[in-house]
């Protein structure tokens, strides 16, 4: 009966983990996606954002 117990505690153990890890992962991906936006638009120059704002 144990052996039973076990096997189905380490099922349950290796679902857990892995649905854990593959949502951290999906997290770090959007977050990585997210700081090379930003860094993009940091980077950008005062002239080269007065250029595109011109419109206002």
């Amino acid at each position: 009966m144990d052996m039973i117990k076990e096997a189905i505690i380490e099922w349950l153990r290796e679902i857990l983990v892995g649905g854990i890890v593959s949502n951290l992962s999906g997290m770090f991906d959007s977050v990585n996606e997210k700081v090379g936006e930003i860094s993009t638009q940091v980077g950008t120059t005062p002239q080269a954002w007065n250029v595109c704002c011109k419109g206002w």
